[in-house]
C-alpha cells in the first residue's frame, strides 16, 4: 500500500507528509525521528490503514518534502511542538499520536499540554529529549554551539550518482534490509544535474543552543494524563542508552511497556509486530482517560510483554553524533 501525497500549509512555511487509509474514522497522527521522514512508517502504516485507521505521517521542517527554515534561523528542538499545532489545527477531533524517537519527545510533550487533542499516545524508543542540560555546561555549550553556527553552511558537498549508493551509505550506520530502508532514502533525496543529495537542512546537524534539564523533562513525562503505550528494543539501543532512562520511564508510568528484540527502527524492520502491539493496546483502551483518572491510580499500570525475558543490556554505547553523512 502506497502512501499519498499530502501537505500542510503553517506560518513557516508548507509541511509535507503521506497518508495510508484515506477517509478512515480512527485518524492517528506520526511523527519520525531525526534525520528521519515520513516513509519511515511507510511498513508500519498499512497494517494500521487495514485496521480502519487513517495515517497522517508528517515530515517536520527540514526533512523529507517539507519546506526549510529560511536561510538565518536554527532548528531549536522545542520549536517542533508549533509545527504539531500547526497540524492539529486541520482535525476536528482527539487524535492518536504514533511517534518514533525524535518525533516522540515532541509528540509526548505537546501532548501533555493539550492532553484534549490526544487520544492515545504511542511512543516508540524515546522518553524524552537527550542529552538534558549538564549543571556547570550551560555557557561552555552555548560558545560551542554558536562557533559551529558562524562557521555553518548550507551547501550539500557529497552527491551520490545511483539512489543505490545513497541506500548504501544509509545501511553503514541504520543497518537493516535494502527493501525496508529504501523507501525511506528515497523520499529523503533530491536529484540534481551532479546526482542524489540529501534533503535534509544541513542545520538539523547543527549544536543546540539550550537544553532541558533532565528535571524539566520528566516534569513533561509526569504530566502525561491519556493511555500511552512505550516500545523499546531490547538490549537498548544508543537512544536509551543514558543514567536516567529508567527514571523517566517510571516517570512516564506508561500504560503498556512493550520490549521487542530488535533495533532502534523497531517500526520499520519488525512492523507487523509493532503494529499488533499498537492495535491491542488501542483495543484495550478505547475510552479517553480523563486527567484525574491516573493521578488516582494506586499502582502502575504497565502491560509487560512476555515474550522478551532477556536481562536489558546497561553497558554504555556511545550515541553516534551523525547518523549519517550529508
Amino acid at each position: 500500500m502506497t502512501g499519498k501525497e499530502l501537505t500542510f500549509d503553517t506560518r513557516y512555511g508548507q509541511l509535507a507528509g503521506l497518508q495510508w487509509g484515506t477517509g478512515n474514522d480512527k485518524k492517528v497522527v506520526a511523527f519520525h525521528g531525526w534525520l528521519d521522514n515520513a516513509a519511515s512508517f511507510a511498513h508500519v502504516a498499512p497494517f494500521l490503514a487495514e485496521a480502519g485507521f487513517e495515517v497522517n505521517a508528517i515530515d517536520f521542517p527540514g526533512h523529507g518534502h517539507s519546506d526549510h527554515k529560511a536561510p538565518g534561523h536554527n532548528y531549536g528542538f522545542i520549536d517542533y511542538v508549533i509545527d504539531i499545532q500547526s497540524v492539529m489545527a486541520h482535525f476536528d477531533e482527539p487524535v492518536i499520536f504514533v511517534c518514533h524517537s525524535m518525533g516522540a519527545a515532541i509528540g509526548q510533550m505537546y501532548a501533555s499540554a493539550y492532553p484534549e487533542q490526544v487520544s492515545h499516545l504511542i511512543l516508540i524508543e524515546n522518553t524524552g529529549p537527550i542529552p538534558a542540560y549538564v549543571s556547570g555546561t550551560a555557557a561552555k555549550s552555548l560558545r560551542e554551539a554558536l562557533d559551529v553556527w558562524d562557521k555553518h553552511t548550507l551547501e550539500h558537498k557529497r552527491c551520490y550518482q545511483k539512489v543505490d549508493d545513497a541506500i548504501k551509505a544509509r545501511q553503514q550506520v541504520t543497518p537493516m534490509d535494502t527493501d525496508i530502508i529504501h523507501p525511506l532514502v528515497r523520499r529523503g533525496l533530491k536529484k540534481t544535474a551532479a546526482g542524489f543529495h540529501w534533503r535534509t537542512d544541513k542545520r538539523l546537524k547543527l549544536r543546540s543552543f539550550f537544553r532541558m534539564s533532565e528535571a524539566q523533562v520528566q516534569d513533561f513525562l509526569q504530566a502525561t494524563k491519556i493511555p500511552c503505550q512505550l516500545i523499546i528494543a531490547e538490549p537498548r539501543t544508543y537512544a536509551l542508552d543514558y543514567a536516567a532512562v529508567d527514571d523517566r520511564i517510571k516517570a512516564l508510568d506508561p500504560d503498556a511497556l512493550v520490549k521487542l528484540s530488535g533495533c532502534h527502527h523497531l517500526h520499520m524492520t519488525q512492523a507487523r509486530t509493532v503494529a499488533t502491539e499498537v492495535l491491542s493496546f488501542l483495543n484495550q483502551n478505547t475510552a479517553h482517560t480523563e486527567a484525574s483518572d491516573k493521578a488516582t491510580d494506586s499502582a502502575p499500570k504497565h502491560a509487560i510483554n512476555n515474550e522478551v525475558k532477556a536481562e536489558i543490556d546497561t553497558k554504555v554505547r556511545p550515541r553516534p553524533f551523525h547518523p549519517f553523512e550529508s
